[in-house]
């Protein structure tokens, strides 16, 4: 845990010197006053389904750009065969990295609290369906992190590390559009519990279900799997 520790801090350190996660947080709390503003003057609702559900995708394409510099950086530098000869382990300098980044995004999210604020202050939201809606959202930045930094763990350039995190998050979010198409029941069941945001729907209607728990929970372990591997390949090249 202490080599786990001493890598959340490097890492958390480097996003708050650079402008890195000032651009982060300012263009994500911009988009979410926009959403919470269009669900209220478009769709005339006093709630926060229509900016939780924009911020879903929002992170799809935002996270991956934040986590790309992480390994792809590292190789681009000259640093990342320093960083494989260390003593620190790779599991911990992976758990490190994927940490520094959640808490990013929980500084994000922190920001979003002045819109059920804003609510409280003038009706009565239901509190129950807001919490678990934010847990959705958690539990997905946690489940796209861990796919930024695979993506980050394939190449050497960051533009590309980033790109490749989308293009490997997509189909997880359009695959549940694809029921539509088939009337195989089997393959339909099959692409519903593969699909993010089957299991992300639950959440923003206030149900909290094991089920998609353990999707996110083997979502995120099979990716910092992916991305050991994938370093540990490396390390013996």
């Amino acid at each position: 845990m202490t080599a786990v520790w001493a890598i959340f801090k490097k890492e958390l350190r480097i996003y708050f010197v650079s402008p890195l996660a000032y651009v982060f947080l300012s263009v994500f709390l911009f988009l979410s006053g926009l959403f919470f503003y269009l669900g209220l003057t478009v769709n005339g609702e006093a709630s926060l389904r229509v900016m939780l559900g924009n911020l879903a995708i929002t992170m799809l394409f935002v996270l991956p750009m934040l986590t790309m510099r992480h390994f792809a950086e590292e190789q681009k530098a000259g640093t990342f065969e320093l960083l494989m000869t260390s003593p620190v382990p790779l599991g911990s300098l992976i758990l490190g990295k994927w940490a520094a980044s959640i808490v990013l995004c929980l500084l994000m999210f922190l920001g979003t609290l002045i819109f059920p604020a804003v609510l409280a202050y003038y009706g009565d939201p239901d509190w129950g369906v807001m919490a678990t809606s934010y847990l959705g959202l958690i539990l997905c930045s946690f489940a796209f992190c861990a796919a930024g930094l695979f993506a980050s763990s394939l190449t050497t350039d960051q533009v590309a590390a980033g790109l490749a995190g989308i293009i490997i998050l997509l189909p997880f979010w359009l695959i549940g559009s694809a029921t539509s198409f088939t009337t195989n029941e089997t393959l339909r069941q099959i692409l519903e519990s593969a699909a993010l945001l089957t299991h992300l729907r639950g959440f923003t209607r206030g149900v909290i279900d094991s089920a998609d728990l353990a999707y996110f929970a083997s979502f995120s372990f099979i990716f910092l799997f992916l991305t050991y591997r994938t370093l540990e390949s490396r390390r013996w090249r």
